[in-house]
């Protein structure tokens, strides 16, 4: 049972050591991703709110909304 329990354990940490640097990468891919993704939608809205009336909080649901439609799509 001992045995067992170690190998259970050991099998956990190398498979969280090998596969932890691929997530790490692929979360930072993401995380640039939806930074640019965010700044384009901002930039969308604010010129949007240039010509027409909208207040600060219709302007950051505007945003929400395209960051997850854009999201949505890819």
């Amino acid at each position: 049972m001992t045995k067992l329990i170690v190998a259970v354990v050991a099998t956990a940490i190398v498979g969280t050591t090998i596969y932890a640097p691929i997530s790490v990468a692929a979360a930072t891919a993401d995380n640039a991703a939806l930074q640019k993704t965010t700044a384009d939608c901002k930039a969308q809205v604010k010129s949007y709110a240039k010509y027409h009336e909208t207040s600060w909080y219709a302007q950051r649901k505007m945003v929400k909304k395209c960051v997850a439609d854009a999201t949505a799509k890819q």
